[in-house]
C-alpha cells in the first residue's frame, strides 16, 4: 500500500477504539498521522524498501535539564522495554519515539499501532517530564 492510500484509508476510518486520523502527504513523502487519542504529537510515517518507519519527535535536548541529561538517558533506557510497540531513541538533538511495521502490515494493524504509539507517546513523556526544563 502506498502512503497516498494509507493516508486516504486513515482518514476515512474510525477504530474500534473510537480514534480518528487526520494524514496529510508532505511534498517530500513522509505521512504526518496526528490520532484523535493524542493530537498535540503527531506520527511522521515514511516507507522505505523494507518497511514502515514511523517516528514521533519527543522534544529537544534543550528541553532537558542540563544536569539530568544522564538520568534522562538512563530512564529511557529502563522504561522502553516497557512501551509495547515501540522504542525510544534520539536522531541529533531530538529524543524520538519509533516504530517499524513490514510493508505487508494489514490495514487494521497498522492502526492498532498508531493507537498505541500516540498512547506511549504520553506515556513516555509523563515519566520523564521532572528532568525536562
Amino acid at each position: 500500500m502506498s502512503l497516498t492510500e494509507l493516508a486516504f484509508k486513515l482518514n476515512a476510518h474510525t477504530s474500534a477504539e473510537d480514534t480518528r486520523f487526520d494524514a496529510v502527504l508532505s511534498a517530500n513523502g513522509v505521512l504526518e498521522v496526528s490520532c484523535s487519542n493524542n493530537e498535540e504529537f503527531p506520527i511522521n510515517i515514511v516507507k522505505t524498501d523494507t518497511q514502515l518507519l514511523a517516528i514521533t519527535p519527543l522534544f529537544n535536548l534543550a528541553e532537558v535539564q542540563a544536569d539530568k541529561v544522564d538520568e534522562l538517558n538512563k530512564e529511557l533506557l529502563f522504561i522502553s522495554p516497557a512501551i509495547p510497540l515501540s522504542s525510544v531513541g534520539r536522531q541529533g538533538d531530538t529524543y524520538i519515539l519509533f516504530g517499524a511495521m513490514a510493508l505487508d502490515t494489514i490495514f487494521e494493524n497498522i492502526v492498532h499501532e498508531l493507537e498505541v504509539q500516540a498512547e506511549n507517546t504520553l506515556d513516555v513523556l509523563q515519566a520523564v517530564e521532572p528532568l525536562l526544563l
